[in-house]
């Protein structure tokens, strides 16, 4: 299933660039915690209670330059139980939209657990938990290079 969700800073891609690399140990944090948030959302809208929040691992490798901008690729696991947790593999895309804004972009696929009735219970219910939990991550971190631009 795919995902994607973008927002804009104000604050060039030069500084965010390096905004986004010093709050690097963050980003796995803030992924838990969105990720925390979209399970609670879950637990109304699906089969899973409090029982099955789970921790996350963000992996977050070295950026490459591409025709769209900087490109962050990623990976989101779930730990544990992992056959019942989706992964997420995403590129976290930083463009340049002028002297004073960037472009945040989120692009991700993930393969919902369970096989056929997982697919069918995330197109009737869960995708909002994955759009919810990416959004969270996203907003969270342009927040953060927001308020650096302030300082």
């Amino acid at each position: 299933m795919f995902v994607s969700y973008s927002t804009l800073v104000r604050t060039p891609l030069a500084v965010v660039e390096q905004r986004l690399d010093a709050l690097h140990d963050d980003l796995d944090e803030w992924a838990g915690i969105a990720y925390h948030e979209g399970e609670s959302l879950r637990a109304k809208v699906g089969p899973a209670g409090e029982g099955f929040a789970k921790e996350v691992r963000l992996e977050i490798g070295a950026h490459e330059i591409h025709r769209k901008g900087l490109v962050y690729p990623i990976k989101w696991v779930a730990t544990g139980a992992r056959t019942l947790f989706p992964t997420m593999s995403a590129d976290l895309v930083l463009s340049h939209v002028g002297p004073t804004q960037t472009r945040i972009v989120f692009e991700g696929t993930y393969e919902p657990p369970l096989g056929p009735l997982g697919r069918v219970i995330d197109r009737v219910a869960l995708r909002r938990v994955a759009d919810s939990t990416v959004k969270g991550w996203v907003d969270r971190i342009a927040l953060a290079l927001e308020a650096e631009s302030i300082s």
